[in-house]
């Protein structure tokens, strides 16, 4: 038996409640996974705090209004960091920097990016066998292309089926 660490980046926490349509791609399959996989589900610090300006930025490009703005706040913490969500750390003074500013070059993608894709290949979960090799799911793009290039696994929410377990 196998056991597969899942990251969410902060596209795809964003997706876990919020309900106004740019989120609509992808949202009920990856709740569905979401709710299947719960016990085996991580984060960052980062991508949780940038969960929160996500849904600030909703609000200040009025994509949302303000009770909405509210409700996925309460929402995000009630139902997802109150509930299973865990969080998994790499430092940001280790020699992980010098790692990421590669990766910025190479793909440009942003610092938290990177450390989305350094945590699931350098941190906690590392050592894990081929079957059960961390999972990062995310709704960006770029991310998913940055971390594939990097050997990384990736589920892309918004297009691509959930993966098997």
């Amino acid at each position: 038996m196998w056991c597969r660490a899942h990251y969410l980046d902060a596209s795809a926490l964003v997706k876990l409640v919020a309900e106004d349509p740019d989120e609509k791609p992808g949202r009920e399959t990856l709740r569905g996974y979401y709710r299947t996989h719960a016990a085996n589900v991580y984060a960052t610090s980062f991508s949780v705090a940038e969960t929160f300006s996500a849904f600030k930025s909703k609000l200040l490009r009025k994509r949302i209004n303000e009770d909405q703005y509210i409700e996925y706040i309460r929402s995000f913490i009630r139902t997802v960091l109150g509930a299973n969500l865990r969080i998994d750390e790499v430092t940001i003074l280790s020699p992980l920097v010098s790692r990421a500013d590669q990766l910025i070059k190479t793909h440009q993608i942003d610092f938290l990016d990177c450390l989305q894709i350094l945590t699931i290949l350098e941190g906690r979960f590392r050592h894990n066998g081929p079957n059960s090799k961390s999972l990062l799911i995310t709704a960006d793009n770029g991310l998913a292309s940055a971390a594939r290039a990097e050997g990384a696994a990736v589920w892309l929410c918004t297009n691509e089926p959930a993966p098997e377990d």
